[in-house]
């Protein structure tokens, strides 16, 4: 017998009159997959949500983990400068020492030669601009200098040499350094214009254990400077050395 409008009317009534009814007609019309479905929605959605309760948890560690690590960050950047600075200054040391040590070995060697100077230029007079006679010759040779009002500027200043060495009227103004390089040249000669500015027979000469660069001695040729370094000498240190004792040596013998 088919199924009427009023039939299902009928049915509906029934059923709003009978609650109970509804759940044994939902097992006879639907299959037993579709009746579990909401069951698993419902767990589909508590396991959402602990996911989420699990997920704030975890975003939660996260930023105190990332605050954790950033707070001992700035200490690890504060030792790395302090680090660095400590480092900084252990160069500076080391290298005011070797520094140090450098000039202090500078002033020994230029000591012993000016103490050999008559061994290396056999025979002659002189010494250092801080000892009196030296003193009073340059004073003297510089004295046109001084009527003029004049006075040598610092690289040209013969009183700054480290040496000064004459026989006759031949003289030397001498530059030491254990290395020779383009300033003890300089400065050589342009002492010794000085003096020849004043009629002073001068010539520059350097005095050294080594070369500063190869082109050092380059340059000290081009600049008519005379040499005794490495122990090798310029033809004009040796015509130097060849001149005769001075009349005041020969008055003293």
């Amino acid at each position: 017998m088919a199924l009427t409008v009023k039939d299902f009317h009928d049915l509906v009534r029934i059923l709003e009159e009978h609650p109970e009814w509804r759940a044994e007609l939902r097992r006879l019309l639907l299959t037993d997959q579709l009746l579990e479905l909401p069951a698993l929605v419902h767990e589909l959605a508590e396991a959402q949500q602990r996911t989420e309760r699990q997920m704030q948890v975890l975003a939660e560690q996260v930023r105190e983990l990332a605050e954790a690590q950033r707070q001992l960050e700035q200490p690890m950047v504060e030792l790395a400068a302090a680090q660095q600075r400590v480092e900084q200054v252990l160069l500076q040391l080391v290298g005011w020492q070797q520094g140090e040590a450098g000039r202090r070995e500078g002033e020994r060697y230029e000591r012993r030669t000016v103490a050999r100077a008559p061994n290396l230029f056999l025979g002659g007079e002189g010494g250092t601009p801080s000892e009196p006679d030296v003193r009073r010759r340059l004073t003297h040779w510089l004295r046109p200098l001084y009527q003029r009002g004049q006075a040598p500027d610092p690289l040209g200043d013969p009183f700054l040499a480290d040496l000064i060495w004459w026989k006759g009227d031949e003289v030397l103004l001498v530059e030491i350094s254990q290395k020779v390089d383009a300033q003890d040249i300089r400065r050589a000669r342009q002492r010794a214009d000085t003096l020849r500015e004043v009629g002073v027979k001068a010539t520059p000469v350097v005095i050294g254990e080594e070369w500063a660069t190869p082109e050092s001695q380059v340059l000290a040729q081009a600049e008519l400077v005379e040499w005794f370094v490495s122990g090798g000498s310029s033809q004009g240190f040796l015509n130097f050395r060849r001149l005769p004792f001075s009349p005041e040596e020969e008055d003293r013998e």
